[in-house]
């Protein structure tokens, strides 16, 4: 008999626990800045952490766009065992927080703390490290921070999965709130100056157009395009030919 009242009371015991963290879960009590020169720590009320610890874990807050390449910090959250429990950067010149789930904007209330803490460590600078277009390498690969500051899109149409399209993959030296898998991947459909970047499309301008076909022109006579210069001088050697013979003509007679 007191081992059965042992084994309830301890089972009631560990439910409650449970149950305490279930509901602690989400409760931030500091965040650490972090950048290339050490951290510091952000301490705010009670209540305002609590709110950015459930809006991070459960999209309560209000999303936002990836923003272009800006100088961003590095975020670490204490107790360390909680949310979230990936990569998170804060971004101050877009007053964002960004994880591997997409991004955040910051509230209010937090931002003059974060700026804080910002302001006594340097931030990262995002680098591109490398390019490829169609699996060639660029040389020109610091003018491709113009993809990430392209306005968003709708899907431009179903059949854009069937045009022609150019692979970007950009790399940079570390991980960023722009390549938080190692890199970041994207296409570009010329016919609809479409941009496809994180599952999102973007309206890609002239700009965009120039620079990812700058290079790939060289490509296209395996793509079956380049005949037509040649052809062009062919033409032109032949009629060439042709007046020649005719200037050459005996006359009759």
């Amino acid at each position: 008999m007191k081992r059965m009242l042992l084994i309830g009371a301890l089972t009631v015991g560990a439910s409650l626990a449970t149950a305490q963290a279930a509901e602690a879960k989400g409760y931030i009590s500091a965040i650490r800045v972090c950048g290339p020169s050490g951290c510091a720590t952000v301490r705010h009320p009670r209540a305002a952490m609590q709110r950015f610890g459930m809006d991070m874990l459960s999209d309560a807050g209000r999303h936002a766009e990836r923003p272009p390449l800006l100088p961003y910090y590095r975020l670490r959250f204490l107790p360390s065992y909680e949310v979230p429990n990936s990569d998170a950067f804060y971004i101050p010149g877009a007053k964002v927080i960004c994880t591997d789930g997409g991004c955040i904007h910051v509230r209010r209330g937090l931002v003059p703390a974060l700026s804080v803490a910002a302001a006594n460590v340097g931030a990262f600078t995002p680098r591109i490290s490398s390019v490829t277009v169609g699996g060639r390498p660029r040389a020109d690969r610091a003018r491709f921070a113009i993809l990430f500051n392209q306005r968003p899109a709708p899907l431009p149409s179903t059949v854009v999965w069937k045009s022609r399209h150019y692979s970007v993959i950009a790399k940079f030296g570390e991980i960023t709130p722009w390549s938080l898998g190692g890199a970041s991947w994207m296409a570009y459909y010329p016919r609809y100056h479409a941009l496809s970047l994180d599952g999102r499309w973007f309206h890609a301008g002239a700009d965009v157009d120039r620079l990812v076909r700058g290079q790939a022109a060289a490509a296209e006579p395996a793509n079956g395009h380049g005949w037509s210069v040649a052809a062009v001088v062919v033409v032109a050697l032949a009629a060439a030919a042709g007046v020649g013979r005719r200037l050459r003509r005996p006359r009759s007679g």
